[in-house]
């Protein structure tokens, strides 16, 4: 039996390609080859193409369940665990933190659900915190670099941890305040590099290394540890992406 697939030719094409992914076959063939060998090339690898897709479906993360964020919850400030204190009925909205307690006040005047106004209220103040600890550090590093970035913006990512544009802007994915410092500090001196190589070449490498040696380990970090990094927070913080 032929698995289904779709099928795209290419006149500059030479061979055929089987891509397999989780739920889908893809052929890319050359323009001048008949239907009839391609049919017969993906069943003679129909049992290949099942294994294949089989050990994907496992490779597929699996969506960790959101935390109600309430008294004791745990919480990430720059790599550390801190735990949530919070009062409810006060005479206004406030937030600290010290000594690994984040304190939350709810003001009485909060009419919506207690879960969204305590999840609302302290993502409204890890992104104002964030705004204030990229503005300080970028400055510092990028002295230390001698570089001068148009601006600093810190904003939400779904796929990336800073970005860094021609026109000298860089920016940064607030929910870095969950990493360490030497991973926050990595993804600076990343961005910062792109002002003098705007590419991700040898040279480029070359730059982010003479200020951060370590960059393999804090990439190394991310990669094993950014899906953690997400609001609201998950009962399980994921090994691997």
């Amino acid at each position: 039996m032929i698995p289904d697939y779709t099928l795209r030719r290419s006149s500059r094409r030479r061979t055929i390609e089987i891509q397999v992914r989780p739920d889908s076959v893809r052929v890319l063939a050359p323009a001048r080859v008949a239907q009839s060998r391609i049919n017969q090339l993906v069943a003679e690898k129909s049992d290949w193409i099942a294994t294949r897709q089989q050990e994907l479906r496992l490779r597929l993360p699996v969506s960790p369940q959101p935390v109600v964020l309430e008294q004791g919850s745990e919480l990430r400030w720059l790599g550390e665990p801190v735990m949530l204190e919070l009062t409810t009925g006060q005479p206004e909205t406030a937030v600290n933190l010290s000594a690994g307690i984040i304190e939350l006040s709810l003001s009485r005047r909060i009419r919506k659900p207690q879960a969204e106004a305590v999840q609302q209220q302290l993502e409204h103040w890890y992104r104002e915190q964030a705004q204030q600890y990229f503005k300080r550090r970028v400055a510092e590093w990028s002295e230390l670099m001698k570089l001068s970035p148009s601006a600093i913006v810190v904003r939400s990512y779904r796929r990336k941890w800073g970005c860094c544009n021609s026109r000298g802007v860089v920016s940064f994915n607030w929910l870095l305040m969950m990493a360490p410092v030497r991973i926050i500090d990595y993804v600076i001196v990343h961005e910062l590099s792109h002002l003098k190589q705007m590419n991700h070449s040898p040279r480029f490498w070359q730059e982010v290394n003479r200020f951060y040696p370590d960059y393999a380990e804090a990439k190394a970090w991310l990669n094993s540890h950014g899906t953690g990094l997400c609001w609201p927070p998950v009962e399980a913080r994921p090994v691997r992406l």
